[in-house]
């Protein structure tokens, strides 16, 4: 997933103009603030999965969404950061992935694949909605049939391979597949997997999801009220099936303050008791802060650059390879987002590696760097360049947003110090989403910056949106593991699927297309001296978090 926004953004007090920033000093020492117990950290070490458990109740906390107010919490249409950072509270999916990136059986107690084209699913007993009445296979078959059918589903795409969905019994559901598809299952973690009641979306149609209607899901938060402009309400729901989760908190009301100072100061007073990506500005008066503490923990984030273009310079793979042996990846993880990003091995993150954990671990290790620039070897590699292709321009294009600015600055001051024709173009952050997903927009730009989530834990499912035809993230038009990766998908055994990813990871990596490897973030949360036990693993999306907070006794 994309967003046009970063979750951390730098205030506007410190916003600089690209032609104004240099980087000096950008591979200099930065500092750590980690704990003993694994808490706030300005680095990558020390990270920690969940907050301390708490066992108070609270009345009510204010949760602010940094992103600002969603245009709708259906489900079917939720892929960013602040309607997931809601919905994921309210409405659940067939199979989980939780903070420790691991997937399990949630809505569905399990399930089994008696053929490589059969899923089977055996729904969880005593699961209600928010009205009390009882989810049924019937709502599970609605639920993936619209999300397989209908055009206005983000989630659609995941069904590709689905033939049919069938009631098979009075709490089974079974899916036939046109081709064998091992990436399927895993996807009903994410909102591919959402269950929504059948007979309240049948009542209220597109009218979902908004401020009059809301919501009517299984999860441990039900919708109780939005107001536009302010905030949406969600309360506890008492008949929720999951006894183990605390849900210590009775109501939580979801703000949508996007200006950086107001979050700050909101944060130290305590009028928000919490917030994840808190901003980076304030990172600092967070962490001297007795209003309550700052978590960092890891997460599927990277940030980037696009290849959008290889009819230019771009489509030279040894230009790829020489401006990225040139940016001082190292010097951006520590002083554009304030120590929390490290240079990533691979195009996949370490939190994505899944099942090809060990494999993929393994082959990273062996191509990794601790990403300092290495400028004569990337001039070096210049120089058997034809020159009419070392002489076009490269253009980058970035959001108006301070730390996205510096970044591309870093890449501009890369480009020319080994002889590289470079242009960055700075372009307003609330169109920005138009250059990755509007041809038109883009035209001929060489390079584009992304911020860059995956649906799941899975490498399978990074690849198939950034580096496979028709993924929506391969603006390039990228082929190169077309045929590699849907042996992959097809291919049952664990063993041999990820040797196929560990083989397209290493084409990826030895093209540097059709992505960078850049670096990878780590997650923030703040909370309140009130409260305590949310996840600080970037799991918010699609995992309840909120069910974990209990009050702290102050």
């Amino acid at each position: 997933m994309y967003s046009p926004l970063s979750r951390r953004r730098a205030s506007a007090l410190a916003a600089v103009t690209a032609t104004g920033l240099l980087l000096a000093g950008c591979s200099g020492s930065g500092s750590t603030d980690g704990t003993s117990d694994g808490g706030a950290t300005g680095s990558s070490e020390a990270l920690t999965t969940y907050t301390p458990a708490g066992k108070g109740s609270v009345d009510k906390i204010t949760w602010n969404v940094f992103q600002g107010e969603p245009q709708t919490v259906d489900p079917f249409q939720a892929a960013d950061y602040t309607p997931n950072m809601i919905n994921s509270n309210m409405c659940e999916t067939l199979l989980a992935q939780t903070p420790d990136f691991k997937i399990k059986p949630n809505l569905a107690t399990s399930f089994t694949n008696p053929d490589p084209k059969t899923w089977v699913y055996k729904l969880r007993d005593g699961v209600t909605f928010w009205d009390g009445s009882p989810m049924t296979a019937d709502d599970v078959v609605w639920s993936m049939n619209h999300n397989m059918t209908d055009k206005a589903s983000f989630y659609g795409y995941l069904y590709r391979n689905v033939a049919s969905i069938e009631k098979t019994g009075a709490a089974e559901v079974t899916v036939k597949l046109k081709q064998p598809d091992y990436l399927f299952n895993d996807e009903l973690a994410s909102y591919g997997g959402v269950v929504v009641q059948k007979k309240f979306y049948e009542k209220h149609g597109k009218k979902v999801g908004t401020p009059g209607v809301g919501l009517m899901c299984t999860g441990p938060y039900k919708f109780a009220k939005w107001t536009r402009g302010q905030s949406i309400t969600a309360s506890r729901y008492d008949g929720y099936w999951n006894k183990k989760l605390p849900l210590k908190v009775e109501n939580i009301d979801f703000t949508f303050l996007t200006d950086d100072s107001a979050i700050t100061s909101g944060l130290l007073s305590g009028q928000i008791d919490g917030t994840y990506g808190p901003p980076m500005a304030g990172l600092s008066q967070l962490r001297a802060s007795s209003a309550g503490k700052l978590y960092s923990g890891p997460a599927p984030l990277a940030v980037t650059l696009v290849v959008a273009n290889t009819k230019g310079a771009m489509g030279n793979a040894d230009v790829r390879k020489a401006l990225q042996m040139a940016i001082d990846w190292k010097g951006i993880g520590k002083q554009v987002y304030g120590g929390e990003g490290t240079p990533a091995s691979l195009q996949t993150v370490e939190a994505v590696y899944g099942f090809a954990k060990d494999e993929l671990t393994k082959y990273g290790d062996s191509v990794k760097t601790d990403g300092t620039p290495r400028i004569d070897e990337a001039k070096k590699l210049l120089a058997g360049v034809p020159a009419d292709v070392r002489k076009k321009q490269i253009s980058l294009v970035v959001p108006q947003q301070a730390e996205t600015q510096q970044l591309g600055v870093g890449i501009k001051d890369a480009a020319d110090k080994i002889g590289l024709k470079f242009k960055l173009d700075v372009v307003p952050a609330t169109g920005y989403s138009n250059y990755l997903y509007d041809p038109a927009t883009r035209g001929s730009t060489d390079l584009l910056y992304t911020q860059f989530w995956p649906n799941i834990p899975n490498p399978l499912d990074w690849l198939g949106i950034t580096a496979v035809s028709g993924g929506s993230f391969n603006q390039s038009g990228y082929s190169g593991i077309d045929d590699l990766y849907a042996k992959a998908v097809a291919e049952k055994d664990e063993g041999a699927r990820a040797a196929l990813v560990v083989r397209m990871e290493k084409k990826l990596h030895d093209e540097t297309a059709p992505m960078f490897s850049g670096i990878q973030l780590t997650n923030d949360v703040w909370l309140g001296r009130r409260i305590t036990g949310a996840p600080a693993a970037f799991d918010y999306v699609y995992y309840p978090w909120a069910a974990h907070l209990a009050g702290t006794g102050k």
